[in-house]
């Protein structure tokens, strides 16, 4: 009456999980102090004093402080930073930040408001490089000039 069902052999080749890169976090509220150095992305909310190093993407959030010198494959930065940047590939600065420090980097964006202090050096496809003095005015010296 019932026939034992047929057997269904498959044959499977089990592939060996390899993980993800994973985000680094510092969370607003949490301070770091020392040498920091990841492989993967980087997502600063937090503060962070000493040096920071990532071969991969470093993000620093609107409310971050950060006083260390950064080496970074990329990096985007909407905080506050004291120190000089060596980006390895595009910075971008948005309007919130605040960089007080050298900056390196092969290409840069800066948003319209963000504040800048320091040399810029920008690299060119051919291995020139610009540099560039950079200083911006505070809300305080505009008031001044004004007066």
């Amino acid at each position: 009456m019932f026939k034992s069902p047929k057997k269904m052999e498959t044959e499977t080749t089990v592939q060996p999980h390899v993980p993800s890169q994973a985000t680094t976090v510092i969370a607003r509220g949490v301070k770091v102090e020392g040498d920091f150095n990841s492989d993967g992305d980087v997502l600063i909310e937090g503060e962070v004093k000493g040096s920071l190093k990532t071969t991969s993407d470093l993000s620093v959030g609107g409310e971050s402080v950060i006083a260390a010198d950064i080496k970074a494959g990329t990096a985007t930065v909407s905080g506050r930073v004291d120190g000089n940047m060596i980006i390895d590939a595009q910075l971008v600065v948005k309007s919130s930040a605040n960089i007080h420090g050298d900056i390196v980097a092969e290409t840069m964006s800066v948003e319209k408001g963000a504040q800048l202090e320091g040399k810029v050096s920008i690299g060119g496809s051919s291995g020139t490089t610009q540099r560039t003095e950079v200083r911006t005015e505070t809300s305080e010296e505009k008031d001044k000039d004004k007066a």
